[in-house]
């Protein structure tokens, strides 16, 4: 009588635990767990990838796969989304981001960042910032950002080959602003 009971027990906690552990799989999946890793919280439901955008215009509502193009549709929590908008991103997602954003959104013929052998140098100015230059396949990558993190952190970005600059602008809050009208912009 004793065994059966314990077998009972043992088979319910067995189950509760891959009950859990199946829910907190499809969380991360879909939204991620805050607080593992400095992975963003909302990532492409196709791939489980981190790169992914939301038009200013349709705001928390219509997502792409920055990597694929692939979209969805999906309005998440307004803090999640938030805290996704508001996060310290490292100078390396940057660069990649950025990349992909070009490639996917602006149709700019760009290397695959993410294969690139990328090779890199950091600068701090007297002024505080942090400036990462990043090069790779012809492309040069340089990011500029206060050393401080902060919830309204702005990065400035400027992508340029030997011809000339590719798009220079400002990454703020997930948003892409462009600053460089007058430069030659190449495909």
């Amino acid at each position: 009588m004793q065994v059966a009971r314990f077998r009972y027990f043992l088979g319910t906690v067995v189950v509760v635990l891959v009950a859990v552990l199946g829910l907190a799989s499809l969380m991360h999946y879909e939204v991620g767990i805050p607080g593992i890793g400095d992975r963003p919280q909302i990532i492409c439901p196709f791939d489980n990838d981190p790169y992914v955008w939301t038009p200013i215009w349709s705001e928390n509502t219509r997502w792409i796969c920055l990597r694929t193009g692939r979209t969805w549709d999906k309005s998440y929590p307004a803090g999640v989304y938030q805290q996704w908008r508001r996060a310290s991103l490292r100078p390396e997602y940057v660069r990649d981001y950025t990349i992909l954003y070009l490639r996917q959104i602006e149709g700019k013929a760009l290397p695959e960042p993410l294969t690139a052998t990328w090779t890199g140098r950091m600068e701090r100015s007297e002024l505080g910032n942090e400036t990462y230059i990043y090069e790779a396949q012809g492309i040069l990558v340089k990011i500029e950002y206060p050393w401080a993190a902060s919830d309204n952190m702005q990065y400035t970005i400027t992508v340029q080959t030997e011809q000339g600059i590719i798009w220079q602008g400002l990454l703020f809050q997930r948003q892409f602003i462009t600053r460089c009208l007058p430069c030659k912009i190449t495909p």
